[in-house]
């Protein structure tokens, strides 16, 4: 609260003359009258002139004039002695003010209708990119655990003695990559291809024979049908004959994949030299390497 010398406009108090104080001509009007006046409280000044016996209907003056209008209070009739507080008009700024904030609120609504659109389309257009990369890029190694392949998985067990190796033709490619097919069809480790790959070049230099040269023994790996492999024509046939030894390896040897080569291959083949498998483990896991990763000769 200050005085009114703050105020830019001219006071509404009046004096009837120089010599005669406004507090002595309203002695009713006090400081808290005062304060009524500048803050706008119902009764102000017009309330205190009436305690004094000046009705500001009677005697209108400046002071009166500001804060109660004689000409409404008229056509209602109201003799009332306290000045009912007009509701105030809304000013220039508190229009502008509220245009700005409508306009500001629907600035933001747009912005957040704007941000949301574009994310959504956003998140639409990435979607559909992925399905679109999806579609292209081939799902071979999300579907096949043996699209690819390391040295690592292939060499579980170090290598036992000195290792041979040479240079398979056409065919032995071929019985190879049908061992190969046979180990992932059974869903096992492609170690164990190795062990069977390395298992076949001893017993039949991985070629399918179909004469026996010893006994009975047949195909890859020199099955003999009087001991149970098969017939003659299932054991000459590289799909069978390889998946004959994968099932027997699983039953004679499964922890084949934590011993030396030449004990899991003998574990199945019970042959009289043991040890002559283990050769073979440095090319056998060549091959298979090669032919799971597309190196192979087709």
């Amino acid at each position: 609260m200050g005085s009114h010398a703050k105020h830019s406009r001219k006071s509404p108090i009046v004096r009837s003359d120089a010599s005669q104080s406004w507090t002595r001509k309203y002695p009713a009007i006090t400081v808290a009258a005062l304060a009524g006046t500048v803050v706008g409280a119902p009764g102000g000044v017009a309330a205190a002139m009436t305690i004094a016996g000046h009705s500001p209907h009677n005697s209108p003056t400046p002071a009166t004039a500001d804060i109660v209008p004689a000409k409404a209070e008229a056509d209602a009739g109201v003799q009332s002695t306290t000045a009912a507080r007009p509701t105030p008009a809304p000013t220039a700024s508190s229009v502008k003010i509220s245009a700005s904030a409508k306009a500001k609120t629907k600035t933001s609504a747009s912005a957040s209708a704007s941000a949301s659109a574009s994310a959504s389309a956003s998140a639409s257009a990435s979607a559909s990119a992925s399905a679109t990369t999806a579609k292209a890029t081939p799902t071979a190694t999300a579907s096949n655990p043996y699209a690819s392949v390391t040295w690592g998985a292939l060499e579980p067990v170090a290598f036992y003695g000195s290792q041979n190796t040479f240079t398979p033709s056409s065919d032995q490619w071929e019985n190879a990559r049908t061992i190969v097919e046979v180990a992932e069809k059974r869903g096992m480790p492609l170690y164990a291809a190795v062990v069977a790959v390395a298992t076949a070049i001893q017993e039949s230099q991985l070629i399918n024979l179909t004469t026996a040269t010893n006994a009975d023994s047949l195909g890859l790996f020199q099955q003999r049908p009087s001991q149970g492999w098969g017939t003659v024509d299932e054991v000459t046939d590289p799909s069978y004959a390889a998946n004959a030894f994968l099932a027997a390896l699983e039953e004679d040897a499964p922890d084949y994949d934590s011993i030396y080569l030449w004990e899991a291959a003998q574990d199945v083949q019970r042959s009289g030299y043991p040890t002559a498998y283990a050769q073979w483990q440095s090319q056998a896991t060549t091959m298979v390497y090669d032919i799971v990763n597309g190196q192979a000769p087709s």
